[in-house]
Formats: structure tokens, C-alpha cells, sequence
């Protein structure tokens, strides 16, 4: 059975979408199949897949479909399940029934967070709504927090420092979430690939290219750790 995962965040333009291509991009590498489902009104997925194909830049053991409403989640994830390793929703920008209903699917929901005081708060709605979600249908959705568009004069902004103790304090409030340690610097090769250049693991391997495949090698491995770790915890 597939395992589903969901980019979730209640603000638009917090980097959903690179998100998802560059996790899909490395999973596909290990050889997973993967689906992407674009379940954002704006389209920003479907339209970087549409710009792959113009472009002749189709990344393997990737395909992606789009689903906007409840019943079109629903309906795809049951159709895929069984063709696919791993199905990856970018989830509305906006706090929503259907957004509801992308989490309830999902086993792990990530959440980008750019050092800025409205994208922490959005990260923190996401945080209440899986735990509401896990309580309300008894549920263990995991969530994750990842630091995006990091720069390094940006880590001495108080916003970036803020983050840690912003999601250390959802943990005492007995929220189930997780920082994760791995951060997105800002890159420009993560805006070019928007622009149908396929996946991040696609491009030459230039010196930049690397330090990026390095990132988010280091991302999924450290996804996959705190999920299998999860899923041991909530058996034991």
C-alpha cells in the first residue's frame, strides 16, 4: 500500500510546492514511484509538470494528476493505491475542508516555515488542525516543521531564532510535532527547476547542484527516520 504524505501550510507562497518537487525528486532516485496530487487552487504543481513536458525534462517514476476537491482526493488516492510507493499531496494555501480532508489521508504531514513571524503562526494553525484531525478520528497523523529559504545572514533575524522555541512550546502545550534539523537554504536552483527544468536530482551536477542534492538527501533520510520512529512509538 502506498504511503501518503502531504505539504500542508494555512499561507500561501511558504514554499509548498518546491517542497514536494524536491522530496519527489529523491525519493524517485531510490527508485520509488511517486505521485504527486495538486490539490492547490493556484495549480502551481500541475503547471511545473505541464512546463517538464513542453520542455522534455519528465523526471522518472514520477507522475503527477491534480484533484480539487474532496471526493477528487479520495477518489485518486484509492485508484493509485497499490501503483505507487509514495503519493505526495501539496495541500491548499488556505485553511480548508478540503485541507481537512488532504491531512486525514495523509500519514505524515510537513509543514515549511520561512523565518517570518506570519509564516510561523501559519505552521503553528497546521500544527492545532493535525492534532484536532488525529483527535477528532482518533488518528496518528505525524507532522513535521521544516526550515525553508534559510539564508546565513538570516539566521541572526529574531524570527529565525523564534522558530526552535516557537515549536519547542506547541510540544509543552502537548501538541504532537517535531522541528525537523535539516534546513532549505535559499537557492536559486530551487527556483529555476519551477520553471519545468524536471527534478533537482535531474540537473548537472555543478558545485551548487551538490550542496542542494546534499540537503535534501539529508531531508528525506531525516523524514523517514522520525516517521519509522513515530510509527515504533505509536505500536509500542
Amino acid at each position: 500500500m502506498s504511503r501518503t504524505y502531504a505539504v500542508v501550510s494555512n499561507k500561501g507562497g511558504a514554499g509548498k510546492t518546491t517542497l514536494a518537487t524536491l522530496i519527489a525528486g529523491e525519493y524517485a532516485l531510490q527508485s520509488q514511484r511517486v505521485l504527486l496530487i495538486d490539490a492547490d487552487s493556484r495549480q502551481n504543481l500541475a503547471g511545473w509538470w505541464k512546463l517538464c513536458h513542453a520542455k522534455g525534462n519528465i523526471p522518472a517514476n514520477i507522475e503527477v494528476t491534480t484533484a480539487a476537491t474532496q471526493r477528487a482526493v479520495g477518489d485518486v488516492i484509492k485508484k493509485w493505491t497499490g501503483s505507487f510507493d509514495l503519493v505526495i499531496i501539496d495541500a491548499p494555501g488556505v485553511d480548508s475542508v478540503l485541507q481537512n480532508t488532504v491531512i486525514r489521508a495523509s500519514e505524515v504531514v510537513i509543514s515549511p516555515v520561512q523565518p517570518g513571524i506570519k509564516e510561523i503562526e501559519a505552521a503553528g494553525q497546521t500544527v492545532a488542525e493535525v492534532n484536532d484531525v488525529n483527535d477528532q478520528y482518533g488518528l496518528s497523523v505525524i507532522h513535521m516543521n521544516v526550515r525553508t529559504r534559510i539564508t546565513l545572514p538570516g539566521r541572526n533575524l529574531e524570527a529565525y531564532r523564534y522558530i526552535r522555541p516557537f515549536v519547542a512550546g506547541l510540544r509543552d502545550a502537548n501538541y504532537k510535532t517535531v522541528l525537523l534539523e535539516t534546513e532549505l537554504f535559499e537557492r536559486n536552483i530551487y527556483r529555476e527547476i519551477q520553471n519545468g527544468l524536471g527534478t533537482l536530482q535531474m540537473q548537472e551536477l555543478t558545485d551548487s547542484v551538490r550542496k542542494a542534492r546534499v540537503e535534501v538527501n539529508a531531508l528525506v533520510a531525516e523524514i523517514e527516520a522520525r516517521r519509522s520512529g513515530d510509527a515504533v512509538e505509536a505500536a509500542a
